[in-house]
């Protein structure tokens, strides 16, 4: 007896005329049915399984019995979970409102997203001491923005989610109870400023201005002032889920900053005065959450790199730094004394400190935050140390002794001579006080051991590793020079480290040595690069004569004049003249050769433009009598 036999027609399905109010029953299920669904088992609150099919086989045969094992008998099965299965259905939904991106589907996103607002600001009303009440409607709005991510793909919609009075509430959302809404309107305009929604290929540069119009937009409605107070309000030292989120929350914040500065620098340099981005900066990148509490954790060191960014773009977040920006920073640096990064996440951490030091002291109000912060004795310490802050630290006294660039107005003395050592108030803020407090510290001893690279061990491999420390040495001894008056101590304890003296007969004629040799690296360098320009030479005028300047400071010329500036200025005294000489002739160069790289350094510093003659090669547009120009025609 067949038991599909005993359901049959036990029941009238329902007819389509039949009254709403009254429920009838359907045809009972077969057993065929019932094996398929199986037999109404509800599996961990969820639905009955779903049927399971065999490979190779079809639907009418197979028996219940056979082994699993068997490459016939195996299930066919995704292997996903429930979850899993939702996230796909997602993304296949984003793909597909991709594809059909118009400004009725904006309207839709819009309009969804308003109604979920509004639900959930009713539901938090109304059941504001019962949290699990509201959490459904939290739920679909947090669905609503992360719909809104599909604007990424296609920016020019952004001016229809402007018109449509979306700013106002994704703005109003940064400031939600539930932080993580805050994230969801923060990744999307993360995700809206990145490069890759406004750069793609073929496209112009109206994608960027939409970009640029819709966040300045944005920002009308205070959108940075929420970022700060948002930042500040999240809590990464937590070890709970939320902390997770926050930690995220402030990567994603760190991110839009670094887009903006990509995007459109004035408006990075606006929303880092609106969100008093530097000063929560100052304090991230002194603390760590780490377990261990030494190494930099992920944001740590992405707040150094972000800090980094944003102080290389704009002068103007430069000048917003502070002192207690400086002794931040320096006190960073301090730890390295005695101790080499661990890995490559803390050195770049410790790069990104340095490359920060290094931008704020090219200002005069950083330099005087580095002398009083005690940054040349801290210098000073790192050097004496055989760890990577010892080639590190010259870059950052290469940045401290350099001049400040002239003011905007072209009419601006140029610093290309030294700068005043008279002892007046305004040199001791410059250079000249750098340079004076580094010498009385006993900084030439560490610095021409770094030059002539002596150390062992680690130290030889760090040398290695940092082939740019010689152009750092030869530069910081070339502005040594300049900086101190001819005749004066100051002066003569650098220029002594080149004289013979009865003390040490020996190590001057090696130092001498060591700056030849590097010269005439350098000078190869040049040279070569000259060659290859020569051959690539299409005739374009001005345009050629500044790619092959650039070509040119590519290969080195700026380190070969600043070893130029050095021979020339120890070239004054007879012994050691001697000694260059005979070093040149040895190499295949002349004083000659040095007096014509010399004087093409001063033309350029004082020309209009690069490749130009300059208005006067011999004029000395410092100030001072003792300038290069002068320093030229004694050679």
């Amino acid at each position: 007896m067949d038991i599909n036999d005993i359901f049959k027609e036990s029941v009238t399905s329902t007819t389509l005329g039949g009254s709403r109010s009254r429920r009838r029953v359907g045809a009972a299920p077969s057993l065929r049915e019932l094996k398929e669904g199986g037999y109404g088992i509800v599996v961990n609150g969820g639905e009955a399984p779903a049927k399971r099919a065999r490979i190779g086989d079809d639907d009418s045969t197979g028996s219940a019995g056979g082994s699993d094992d068997d490459e016939g008998g195996r299930f066919f099965s995704d292997g996903l979970t429930a979850a899993e299965k939702g996230v796909m259905a997602w993304v296949d939904r984003m793909e597909e409102m991709d594809d059909a991106l118009d400004r009725a589907a904006v309207q839709r996103l819009v309009v969804r997203l308003e109604r979920a607002v509004s639900k959930n600001t009713e539901d938090r009303i109304a059941h504001a001491q019962a949290p699990e009440k509201f959490a459904e409607s939290e739920a679909e709005l947090d669905e609503a923005l992360q719909r809104l991510l599909v604007l990424a793909n296609d920016v020019q919609q952004l001016t229809v989610l402007d018109q449509l009075g979306a700013v106002p509430t994704l703005v109003g959302l940064v400031a939600h109870e539930n932080a993580d809404i805050a994230l969801d309107v923060i990744q999307l305009v993360a995700e809206l400023t990145a490069e890759d929604a406004w750069s793609q290929e073929g496209e112009s540069q109206e994608e960027r201005a939409m970009v640029v119009e819709f966040v300045t937009r944005m920002a009308q409605s205070e959108l940075f002032e929420m970022l700060g107070q948002n930042l500040r309000r999240l809590d990464e030292g937590s070890e709970s889920a939320e902390g997770e989120a926050d930690r995220q929350g402030v990567f994603q914040t760190l991110a839009l900053v670094e887009n903006l500065v990509s995007l459109d620098v004035p408006l990075a340099e606006r929303a880092v005065g609106a969100m008093g981005l530097l000063a929560w900066l100052q304090d991230r990148v002194c603390r760590t959450y780490a377990g261990d509490g030494t190494q930099p954790d992920a944001n740590r060191q992405y707040a150094a790199e972000a800090m980094s960014v944003l102080l290389q773009a704009s002068p103007a977040i430069r000048h917003q730094a502070d002192g207690a920006f400086m002794d931040a920073l320096l006190r960073c640096l301090a730890k390295y004394r005695k101790h080499t990064p661990d890995d490559g996440i803390e050195m770049e951490y410790l790069e990104n400190i340095v490359d920060s030091v290094c931008m704020l002291v090219t200002t005069p109000a950083g330099k005087q935050a580095f002398l009083e912060g005690e940054g040349v004795e801290l210098m000073v310490l790192l050097q004496k140390q055989q760890q990577v802050g010892c080639l590190l630290s010259l870059k950052i006294l290469d940045y401290a002794l350099s001049p400040p660039p002239p003011p905007p107005p072209p009419s601006a003395p140029d610093h290309s001579g030294p700068a005043r050592a008279d002892g007046s108030a305004d040199a001791d803020k410059g250079p000249c006080a750098i340079a004076r407090r580094y010498i009385d510290g006993m900084g030439i001893k560490y610095l021409f051991a770094i030059l002539m690279h002596r150390g062992k061990g680690d130290m030889k491999k760090l040398h290695r590793k940092h082939p740019e420390s010689d152009e750092r040495a030869v530069s910081c001894i070339a502005w040594l020079l300049r900086l101190t008056e001819r005749g004066t101590p100051l002066h003569w304890r650098v220029l002594a480290k080149f004289v013979p003296s009865p003390a040490d007969p020996v190590s001057w004629k090696t130092h001498i040595d060591r700056i030849v040799e590097l010269n005439m690296a350098w000078f190869e360098r040049v040279r070569d690069a000259d060659d290859r320009f020569g051959r690539d030479d299409d005739g374009d005028g001005d345009s050629d004569a500044e790619e092959r300047y650039l070509s040119r400071m590519d290969a080195g010329l700026f380190s070969l004049q600043m070893a130029d500036i050095v021979i020339a200025f120890v070239a004054e005294e007879e012994e050691p003249g001697q000694r260059i000489e005979q070093q040149l002739r040895r190499k295949g160069r002349s004083m000659a050769a040095v007096r014509s790289e010399l004087a093409e350094y001063i033309a350029t510093r004082t020309a209009d433009t690069l490749g130009a003659a300059g208005r006067s090669s011999g004029a000395d547009t410092s100030g001072a009598g003792s300038g290069l120009s002068g320093l030229l025609q004694q050679l």
